[in-house]
């Protein structure tokens, strides 16, 4: 095959259980900026600086965007920061959950959990 049928990820999809809570959350916890909102569709869009768009999806099925392999729950969701130990400390500040916070060797490694049951990870990769 010479062309990509694909070309980049445009916005990734999670559930969340309350719309304008999550936005809220997301917008002044983790710095997402809402960039569209459909309270009748029960969707709206967040954005970072770079990357694909998130989509948050309200919904009143018990669900959440994690998975897991081998007994232990993980992310679908993996973030970059530079500032990996402020960003533990801030979680904890908040009382977000924290599953996983470990110097994996490559770099730190963060996974919490929001206010939706979805868990987020955060790696701070060594330079």
């Amino acid at each position: 095959m010479s062309d990509a049928f694909l070309t980049k990820l445009e916005h990734m999809q999670i559930p969340v259980k309350d719309l304008d809570e999550s936005i809220e959350w997301y917008v002044s916890h983790l710095g997402f900026k809402l960039s569209g909102k459909s309270k009748e569709q029960h969707h709206a869009f967040l954005t970072l600086e770079e990357g694909p768009m998130l989509m948050l999806w309200e919904t009143n099925e018990i669900t959440s965007a994690n998975f897991i392999f081998n007994g232990q729950e993980m992310p679908v969701l993996l973030y970059n920061t530079k500032q990996i130990h402020q960003f533990h400390d801030y979680l904890k500040e908040i009382g977000a959950e924290i599953t996983f916070y470990k110097d994996e060797g490559f770099g730190w490694v963060l996974k919490f959990v929001d206010l939706n049951g979805n868990m987020w990870g955060a790696i701070q990769l060594n330079e």
